[in-house]
């Protein structure tokens, strides 16, 4: 249910649809006709307005998200594209503001970035109270206390990593985020050897997208392959075309079993996850081990 207004030069409304007003609550359009469009938003959100009616002027049309409550006090959040309007001169004549309701799915949105702001501080919590523990149970022993000290840091750039897969916050530099995504994993039973890293940015959905395979082939190296055996693992990037390749080469003593082969849950949801960002990933089963190649589209 849209709501429509035709509004003048100066921005005042000249017409708003019955949709409009049903919407917006709004029993009589008297009661507003000829008022700057602006004072009937939260003055926060007064600058998007101005700023969005001026891209109109330049370029037609623009567009912007912003709350705003009804006329009876119901908070509303807006998704609102804006035009010029010219006459049969091509003289301009005002704008045509078409808003629509999106209260549903950033209300959602917004509950998605508590809950993963939660999670963030139980996690961060978690390994703090699990570092206290190994600290104190080695109190009094040189050898116990310097384990303790390395897991403690390990934990430490753990929860860093963590972190990555549950906000906004990825580093969107590849050469930034991959290192930062790794660090926790190391050992020296199994060395991670960071290659050359291409000198390439990714969105912010890529980035998060880059943290969860990271993450879940780690956490698979460490139950089933290099990690886990004494290998050693490889990761490299490169830019390519239009494209950002980031290779994971994992290198095992022992042949590594092949999971992609039985349609595992974590495989589907890496391919998944990585389709959903405008890219592709491929397992190759060899006999030393498992080359991953995950490719983005970045151009």
């Amino acid at each position: 249910m849209d709501c429509v207004k035709l509004l003048g030069l100066d921005a005042s409304v000249r017409y708003m649809n019955r949709n409009g007003l049903c919407a917006m609550e709004i029993d009589d359009f008297c009661s507003i006709e000829g008022q700057p469009w602006a004072s009937l938003w939260p003055e926060g959100a007064r600058q998007s307005i101005m700023r969005s009616l001026a891209d109109a002027d330049a370029d037609g049309t623009s567009r912007f998200k912003a709350f705003c409550p009804t006329a009876k006090g119901h908070p509303r959040w807006w998704d609102v594209a804006i035009s010029a309007v010219a006459d049969v001169d091509g003289r301009p004549v005002g704008y045509l503001a078409v808003s629509r309701d999106v209260t549903e799915s950033e209300t959602s949105r917004e509950a998605l970035e508590i809950a993963a702001a939660e999670l963030k501080h139980r996690l961060a919590n978690t390994y703090s109270m699990i570092s206290g523990l190994l600290v104190g149970f080695a109190h009094g022993n040189p050898n116990n206390e310097r384990f303790a000290e390395d897991m403690r840091d390990r934990l430490a750039a753990l929860g860093r990593a963590q972190s990555l897969f549950v906000t906004k916050e990825a580093p969107c530099a590849i050469a930034v985020l991959i290192p930062a995504l790794l660090e926790p994993f190391e050992r020296p039973a199994c060395p991670i050897v960071i290659g050359t890293l291409a000198s390439t940015c990714v969105d912010q959905g890529q980035a998060d997208a880059i943290a969860l395979i990271m993450g879940e082939l780690a956490v698979n190296s460490s139950k089933h392959g290099a990690l886990a055996k004494g290998g050693e693992i490889h990761v490299s990037s490169t830019h390519e075309a239009d494209s950002t390749v980031i290779r994971w080469v994992e290198s095992c003593p022992q042949p590594l079993q092949p999971r992609a082969a039985e349609g595992g849950q974590g495989l589907r949801l890496m391919d998944r996850i990585v389709r959903a960002r405008r890219g592709s990933i491929e397992f190759d089963w060899h006999d030393a081990g498992l080359t991953v190649t995950l490719t983005f589209r970045t151009g």
